[in-house]
């Protein structure tokens, strides 16, 4: 899907001049790099690198400035870049770390169940949405909390596994997919109630893409031959056939594509490219299988990247509308961690203990 960073910022996306990208930089971090999200505001990138904590990159000198010790097994981390707060949810302590990013200094912990996993933001509310499980019952927990106070707002049960969590801010709904029950919950981000709950394929882990220009929600099925897409205005469902099972998913809102890989271990993957006007697959290409994938949107480049038997292959990229290889970079240990400066239309990508950046 369309790298967090770049949903939450409030920069105008606009197509630029094309160019060859290349990999100028990579940077060492302490273990391997998970989760990844930049800043616009003081482009500054943050990453979780394995059990160390929360590393901090000033994109400006291409340098780490610190590691903020955080929870116990950190996962995933948001940004608010009004606020300049960064929160990281850390799987062990079940809790989510308050940082300040003026001072990379743990501002509060706040303990919200027995594991944490996802979190999600929505900017304008400065609600952080937290979905915990629970080792000894089949109910998860949906944690809001406020983020002026830092205090919970409010805790919603779930029967089953809250897995992904996806803010839309205009109109203030937050979608949670269930992987046990094979749903997806909307909610209302006002009233912290949930409107509707509608099935979709099983087992969608898989974190779900929004697209606003076709008001439809993405929602790949990891063990279903079919995506689920979610009509936001009647919050309707109807499966688009794609014949194999999904394993990632991203969106280019400039050019309304939509872009899913189906690569499984058995054999080659595939990549279907869906037209957001139609909903409907016009184009499909075979991939290699271990893809992790991500897109410019300002370039309109996509960047495939493989991991085989042997090793990692080059990193892969593809004009996004015609699918034609404009550029074949040297292989990278993708970890899928991915965040892009659309000012500066620099990547950042997570590896190994290392950070590639690629001018775009």
């Amino acid at each position: 899907m369309l790298p967090k960073a770049l949903l939450n910022s409030r920069v105008k996306i606009k197509v630029t001049e094309q160019r060859t990208p290349s990999i100028i930089a990579i940077i060492p971090v302490s273990g391997q790099v998970g989760d990844i999200a930049l800043n616009p505001a003081t482009n500054r990138v943050y990453v979780i690198q394995s059990e160390s904590g929360l590393g901090v990159l000033d994109t400006t000198t291409n340098k780490m400035i610190t590691n903020v010790n955080t929870g116990q097994m950190p996962s995933n981390l948001r940004i608010n870049p009004r606020t300049n707060h960064i929160y990281v949810s850390n799987w062990l302590d079940g809790s989510v770390s308050v940082i300040n990013g003026r001072t990379n200094r743990v501002i509060t912990t706040i303990k919200v169940g027995e594991r944490c996993d996802e979190i999600a933001i929505n900017t304008r509310t400065n609600k952080i949405y937290a979905a915990t499980i629970s080792l000894s019952s089949r109910n998860g927990m949906l944690t809001v909390i406020n983020g002026q106070t830092n205090r919970i707002q409010k805790r919603m049960p779930f029967i089953g596994r809250p897995s992904t969590i996806v803010t839309d801010e205009e109109t203030n709904r937050i979608y949670v997919t269930n992987t046990m029950n094979n749903t997806v919950s909307v909610l209302d981000g006002n009233k912290n109630t949930i409107i509707k709950t509608v099935k979709v394929g099983r087992n969608p882990v898989i974190t779900p893409a929004l697209n606003k220009k076709s008001n439809c929600l993405y929602i790949p099925n990891n063990l279903s031959r079919y995506c689920s897409i979610l009509n936001l205005r009647t919050n309707i469902v109807h499966n688009l056939q794609l014949g194999r099972l999904q394993s990632d998913i991203i969106v280019n809102p400039v050019t309304n594509r939509i872009y899913i890989t189906s690569a499984q271990i058995e054999s080659k993957g595939r990549l279907y490219v869906i037209d957001g006007d139609t909903n409907r697959v016009i184009q499909t290409k075979t991939i290699p299988t271990f893809t992790n994938m991500f897109i410019n949107p300002n370039t309109n480049h996509l960047y495939i990247s493989a991991d085989e038997e042997n090793g990692p292959d080059p990193l892969t990229v593809y004009q996004g509308s015609s699918l034609k290889r404009i550029a074949s970079l040297p292989p990278v240990e993708s970890t899928g961690g991915v965040a892009i400066n659309p000012l500066t239309n620099r990547i950042y990508l997570g590896g190994e203990k290392k950070i590639f950046v690629i001018q775009d």
